[in-house]
């Protein structure tokens, strides 16, 4: 705790601002701002907003989005906050990140814009690189572990993430950003605002962003171009409409993680950091092997060599191929371009996003009040991708008789393995609506009737396309939107890696009470939210469901099988007496009444604020690893399988059950203008959590559930201002995980190992400790920011056997106001993160156990993967207003 308390010694809170609620829709926020208790208003700096809702939430805005690196995620700007651990995988947000509140991953979190719901309607993920730019953001929110009444999720057990739209300006202007730094970062914003114009006074604006930066290890780079438009209208009494518009595009390499596995000789239990090199501190995974030769280059960047068999492409400048030398076609002889599967050039990620959205209120009568928010998103992304296809692959002979194989490389024989591009393309596009009637009772009480719908139509395929003579994409989404590379098979139909058509329907009623008692002594919030969910899925390939290699992944072909199986498994020509599920739909749907009450007592007057909350959530299963199927346990007999077996059946698609949880929680608020305070505990119950792994008895990725896990944890944030223009903010959260004891806690490892039992073990990826600070003083036209983060060490498995070191993080701002120069609304800030050059390890892919004695084929003998910590990196940027 020696550095935590270092850390904890430079100071001690922060800052908060003046709206008295963020709500994730235009219903709860009207009703919010319609009972709730008004909130002192303090010069905080704009990261801890006052709150009266009753229950826990944290509050940035633009004041203090605006003190932030230039085009950042949102998530990295509300990483100080409590309960909240955001690990960005660079460091300026393009390359994206993982988020944990309360223990909850991404998928449980509901992250909406204005409403819309923006987690993918496919995994719930969240796309952290997809956001708006931070220059048209007002606001940014976190409700730790508990959602709205009207929360359009299927998966929000662990809480909301929310964001809105700056209004535009009443006067006409515009706004330009310019920024540079580490790591040959460019980044330019212009924003265009029209200003009231027209008969009704109408208010517009449009925005323009380009960047583009190296990664800060290996080859490649980062771009990422964005649009954004906005129209407002104040109808006066009458209420108000705002259409707004969005369209992002990233073009992003990826970066290649270290992925650990341990021998017997290197295995240790100390969590002493390495010292190789006259590098120290660097840091270790515990039971994992010594830290490689690192160094940092003068750019800073990691460089080093020092790698053994056991650890790969961690520390390197080139983590991934600089470049693709493709084998030349000799007619009559084997040729092969697998030595390019590394290759940077397809390890992209691109995507392009949009969407078209409205927001309004119409007061129908002085009571009644009618919220209309309609939607419609539009997504096509990918994760890259390159295959090694041998011109006699199965796939190319189609439903052509007699055909062994097909000639792709134009030398006349079909005795060569060809680097394609074959990368797993998601489009989808998805209407959405939430709308309810508001109805003010009387002056403190509140009913609303709310709907939600929500629709994502997803076509998930991956259409083969041949690369450029330098090994790159003719086209980023391959064969899906570039018909004249598409590879082809005999029968010239698109040779594809995976392909279905799903359907993601949600249809939900929410009802909802708002009242305060006693002149406002008392606050009750009582609602219920009844989720309708419907998962429509086709998938048009065969799965493999046997063999030495590939089970769990698909097989596209045209050919008819050669043989059916009396459990309905078939053989394809060609490979190898292997088992499939041919092609097969099936239809899932879940429900659940979800009530959601809070209560909030201010004996003492607005300052003082006591709040308990109780919330009920559900998550479903994801609709992506629903087609991950497997055997019905018929399979397997004394360890081994038997496909054949009486009884034994397999399925295209899993069978797993949603998962819930009940969220309690109680806390107290202090807000005047000097001091905020903000106190919360909480106890969290899953049943059914789900969790992805790997079945080495069935060989597929699946969807289990682990039975029940128990969450508790305190969180604190608090701001003091002891004298004008300075502020201090400081977060402290703890928690602690659980999983409870029962069959469905035991991992089969197979390969020889003996089971898992996850009973008492904590939740991966989570840590226990998480310290914030800030520190902001305003001076003659500067502003001086300081501040960081502590996290403690997270568990790598779900059986806590590695487990990653923590770290701190320092950042620092400093910003001079022109306008004393006569430049008004302008500026020059030079931003700084990672200042003290930390080592450390960021977001984690998780394991479910590890155990260096077993092989790689067990479920234990695989090793989580890691990413590396961004380096050191500023950022100056100029601020020009007109």
């Amino acid at each position: 705790m020696t550095r935590l308390t270092a850390f904890l010694m430079t100071g001690a809170s922060l800052l908060l601002m003046s709206h008295p609620a963020l709500a994730q829709s235009t219903a709860t926020q009207a009703v919010e701002d319609t009972v709730t208790v008004s909130a002192q208003a303090n010069s905080s700096g704009g990261i801890m907003a006052p709150v009266t809702v009753p229950k826990q939430r944290s509050i940035i805005t633009q004041e203090f989005i605006d003190r932030q690196p230039a085009g950042q995620s949102v998530f990295e700007m509300l990483n100080k906050v409590p309960g909240f651990n955001f690990t960005n995988n660079d460091p300026y947000g393009n390359a994206g990140g993982n988020i944990r509140i309360h223990g909850y991953d991404g998928n449980h979190v509901s992250f909406t814009w204005d409403g819309m719901p923006l987690n993918d309607t496919g995994n719930y993920a969240i796309y952290t690189n997809q956001v708006a730019d931070s220059e048209i953001i007002g606001r940014a929110s976190v409700n730790q572990g508990t959602t709205d009444v009207d929360s359009p999720t299927a998966a929000a057990t662990g809480g909301v993430v929310a964001i809105t739209t700056a209004k535009p300006k009443d006067d006409w202007g515009i706004l330009v950003d310019a920024s540079g730094g580490s790591h040959n970062y460019k980044r330019g914003f212009i924003r265009l605002d029209t200003g009231a114009f027209g008969p009704w006074n109408t208010v517009a604006f449009a925005s323009f962003s380009y960047t583009d930066y190296d990664k800060f290890k290996g080859p490649g780079h980062l771009q990422k171009k964005q649009m954004n438009a906005s129209i407002y209208q104040d109808l006066g009494e009458l209420g108000w409409v705002q259409l707004a518009m969005h369209f992002n595009s990233n073009r992003n390499h990826f970066y290649g993680n270290p992925t650990y596995y341990p021998t017997v000789s290197t295995l240790t239990t100390t969590a002493t950091p390495g010292v190789l090199n006259g590098v120290t501190n660097f840091p270790r995974v515990t039971g994992g092997p010594a830290a490689p030769a690192v160094a940092i280059s003068p750019e800073g960047r990691f460089t080093g060599t020092g790698l053994t068999s056991n650890i790969s492409g961690f520390g390197l400048e080139f983590d991934n191929q600089p470049t693709c030398t493709r084998v030349a076609a000799v007619t009559g002889a084997a040729q092969s371009d697998a030595a390019c599967t590394n290759f940077h050039g397809v390890r992209i990620n691109p995507s392009d996003t949009g969407n078209i959205r409205l927001s309004s209120l119409f007061r129908l009568t002085d009571e009644l009040s009618l919220t209309f928010d309609p939607s419609v998103q539009y997504t096509l992304a990918n994760g890259g991708g390159y295959t090694a296809l041998s011109e006699q692959d199965a796939k190319l002979r189609g439903n052509v008789p007699g055909i062994i194989g097909r000639d792709l490389n134009g030398d006349g024989d079909i005795l060569d393995t060809v680097g394609v591009y074959s990368p797993n393309n998601t489009n989808t596009i998805r209407y959405g609506l939430n709308t309810s009637l508001v109805w003010q009772v009387a002056p403190d009480h509140t009913l609303q009737l709310g709907y939600t719908g929500d629709i994502g139509l997803h076509r998930q395929t991956a259409q083969f396309a041949f690369l450029d003579a330098n090994g790159f994409p003719n086209d980023p989404f391959a064969g899906y939107r570039d018909p004249g590379k598409r590879v082809r098979a005999a029968d010239d139909l698109p040779v594809r890696g995976r392909d279905r058509r799903s359907r993601a329907i949600l249809h939900q009623v929410a009802f909802a009470y708002e009242g305060s008692f006693f002149e406002d002594i008392a606050h009750v919030s009582a609602g219920v939210r009844m989720p309708f969910m419907r998962r429509d899925l086709n998938q048009l390939c065969n799965l493999q469901v046997t063999g030495s290699s590939g089970v769990g992944f698909p097989t596209c072909t045209t050919a008819p099988p050669s043989a059916v199986a009396a459990n309905g498994t078939v053989t394809l020509p060609g490979a190898d007496a292997k088992l499939y599920v041919p092609p097969a739909q099936k239809t899932v749907n879940f429900s659940r009444v979800l009530p959601n009450v809070g209560l909030s007592l201010s004996p003492w007057g607005p300052e003082h604020q006591f709040y308990v909350a109780v919330a009920a959530g559900l998550a479903a299963p994801r609709t992506d690893n629903l087609y991950n199927g497997g055997n019905n346990g018929l399979c397997v007999t004394a360890g081994v399988s038997t496909p054949n077996a009486p009884g034994c059946v397999y399925t295209s698609f899993s069978s797993v059950k949603p998962e819930t949880s009940t969220n309690y929680n109680i806390g107290y608020r202090y807000n005047s203008p000097e001091f905020t305070f903000s106190i919360s505990a909480y106890n969290n119950q899953f049943k059914n959590r789900i969790v992805t792994s790997f079945d080495q008895e069935q060989g597929i990725s699946i969807d289990r559930n682990i039975g029940s896990v128990n969450v508790d944890g305190v969180d604190v944030e608090a701001n003091v201002s002891p004298m004008e223009d300075l502020s201090i903010y400081t977060s402290v959260s703890y928690i602690h995980t659980r999983v409870s004891a029962g069959p469905q806690a035991i991992i089969l490892v197979g390969a020889g190992g003996a089971p898992v039992n996850l009973a008492g073990k904590s939740v991966a990826e989570t840590p226990a400790w998480t310290v914030s600070q800030r520190y902001e003083y305003a001076w003659e036209g500067f502003t001086f920011g300081f501040g960081g983060k502590f996290v403690s060490s997270r568990y790598a498995t779900d059986a806590n056997d590695l487990k990653v070191d923590p770290y701190i993080l320092a950042d620092a701002d400093i910003g001079y106001d022109l306008g004393g120069l006569g430049w008004k609304g302008s500026y020059v800030k030079l931003n700084g993160f990672n200042l003290f050059r930390e080592r450390y390890f960021g977001s984690i892919s998780s394991r479910p156990c590890f155990n260096p004695n077993l092989p790689t084929t067990s479920a234990c003998g695989s090793y989580p993967t890691v990413a590396v910590g961004a380096p050191q990196t500023f950022q100056f940027t100029l601020r020009t207003e007109l």
